[in-house]
Parts: structure tokens; sequence; C-alpha cells
């Protein structure tokens, strides 16, 4: 594999951790008793898709199972859940404003707050965009 499908394959990797970590915060958001079965059927995955994830986040510190098997985000979890969670909804509601049909504005939302840093996100976020006309000065 050369150093680009690595690049990509750890892409693919961080988009879904990103994503199994979003949908645990938002279940979490509703009830105090998440398994990893609640996961899937959120996620539309199969338990075993899941089951693997879970040992994954959990192996990297992002969660903790309890004794009655209850998935639970560390502080290092939920910090990367709220900031993913932001940046979606960020990116959703500035293309449902300018337009986008809601159901695409939530599956590129998601795309953009992946693709973006964390720096250039915070940027963007406090005003740092400027608009097509200014632009075109450039």
């Amino acid at each position: 594999m050369n150093d680009t499908q690595k690049n990509r394959m750890n892409q693919i990797r961080q988009e879904s951790r990103e994503d199994y970590l979003e949908a645990l915060f938002l279940l979490l958001k509703n009830q105090n008793e998440i398994r990893s079965s609640d996961l899937a059927s959120f996620m539309g995955f199969s338990r075993a898709s899941v089951s693997q994830a879970v040992l994954s986040l959990e192996r990297d510190g992002f969660l903790f199972m309890d004794e009655k098997y209850c998935l639970h985000l560390t502080e290092k979890g939920s910090l990367a859940a709220e900031r993913t969670h932001r940046k979606h909804k960020f990116f959703e509601k500035n293309l449902v404003l300018a337009g986008v049909d809601p159901a695409l504005a939530d599956r590129e939302g998601s795309r953009m707050g992946h693709a973006l840093s964390n720096e250039s996100f915070e940027r963007i976020a406090a005003g740092g965009m400027q608009k097509e006309e200014d632009l075109n000065s450039l």
C-alpha cells in the first residue's frame, strides 16, 4: 500500500470514528443507558460492525463499557463527539440557509465537518469566511 492509500485509509477511519462518536453523543442526550445494539440500530449498521468499532474506540480511550455493557464517553470521547457534532450542525445550518434541501444539507454538512481541521473550522465559525464578491479582488 502506497502513502496515498494509507492516508486515505486513515481518513476513512477518522471519519468513521467521528460518526460513531457523534451517534453515541446524540443517543446519550436522550437516554442514560446505551448499548452497542442501540448504537447499531441508530446507525443502521450490523451489531458485528458496531462491536468492532466499540472495541477500537475503547482501546483508543474514547469510550468505556460498564459492567452492564452500557457505553459511556470518556472526557476525550465527549470532546471529540461534541466537536464533530458542532462542525456538522454548523455546516448543515448554513447550507439550509443558503437554500440547500435539508436532507442534502445534513449529509454534506457531515462531510464538510470531516474534511476540515479543527483550526480551520474554528476560524470559519468565528467569521473568517469572505463573501464571494470580496474574493474577486484576490
